[in-house]
């Protein structure tokens, strides 16, 4: 059975097909990722050289070690340090298998659907290790068994992510070292349903257009205006998820053009909006 793939598209597209998972190792800091969003729930572990995570309404700094839960409906980007090699293990898990091997009171969704809940888990050494064999584990190919012993590792992943989610979800601090960006994205978060210009964003910020241009780059690996669509794109999953119509989804979040919402979001997402709400998410 085959787990780890060479593209981390190539793993979402498995886990998605399959509704399981799928499983990506690099140590290359090439990143050329857009802010994205996809039909699966993501564990991404950072081993070494990660600067910084945009994740939805928050930009968390990497440590070596740290573990991040993204699902969904949460836009995202990772930007590597660029003076350091970046080597992680990334997990894309569909939705129906967390509920599926969730048994009695270990939810295996809580870490990544709690409200309020903070996305990064910062490991001790021993939990590295830990974490670093679970993920080593999914590697080996057995003469007997292959596809349930595989499956068996990757719950045993998930079941380790929880564990130490409810250990340290308490102790977590979500906060991130320069407050300009912050300030930034969190004046779009509020008003992402109405029309926004750089101007306005930069002077919530109190900074100049410019300025806030190069510090979002680089500390979100994204500009001002991908970021805002991503962020109308993540709100629009969650409205057609509820039930509401696309042309009303797009009115609220903030696409005046019917077209470009159309564009946008089969762009993000990978099919059109009419479709993701018709079909399952």
């Amino acid at each position: 059975m085959k787990c780890y793939f060479d593209t981390c598209s190539e793993a979402i597209k498995n886990a998605s097909e399959t509704k399981s998972f799928g499983f990506f190792y690099s140590d290359s800091k090439n990143q050329n990722q857009e802010v994205h969003v996809h039909e699966c729930c993501e564990l991404f572990f950072c081993v070494a050289g990660g600067n910084s995570f945009l994740i939805d309404d928050k930009v968390y700094d990497i440590s070596d070690g740290d573990i991040f839960v993204i699902n969904q409906f949460e836009a995202h980007k990772v930007v590597p340090d660029k003076r350091e090699f970046f080597s992680r293990y990334v997990m894309h898990i569909h939705p129906s298998f967390l509920y599926e091997n969730s048994v009695g009171n270990v939810n295996l969704a809580d870490c990544f659907y709690t409200s309020g809940r903070v996305a990064k888990m910062s490991l001790s050494l021993a939990e590295v290790k830990r974490m670093t064999e679970l993920f080593e584990a999914i590697r080996v190919d057995y003469d007997y068994g292959d596809e349930m012993y595989k499956k068996l590792r990757a719950v045993e992943i998930l079941l380790e992510t929880a564990r130490l989610f409810s250990i340290h979800q308490g102790n977590l601090s979500d906060e991130f070292s320069h407050k300009t960006v912050q300030l930034a994205i969190d004046y779009i978060n509020r008003n992402y349903s109405s029309e926004l210009t750089l101007d306005a964003v930069a002077k919530s910020a109190f900074v100049s257009a410019n300025q806030l241009g190069r510090l979002f780059n680089c500390y979100c690996g994204t500009t001002v205006n991908k970021y805002i669509i991503s962020k109308r794109i993540t709100e629009a999953k969650k409205l057609l998820a509820g039930g509401h119509s696309v042309t009303e989804t797009a009115f609220m979040c903030g696409f005046n053009d019917y077209a470009n919402f159309i564009r946008a979001f089969k762009k993000a997402v990978g099919v059109p909006p009419g479709k993701y709400r018709g079909g399952e998410k």
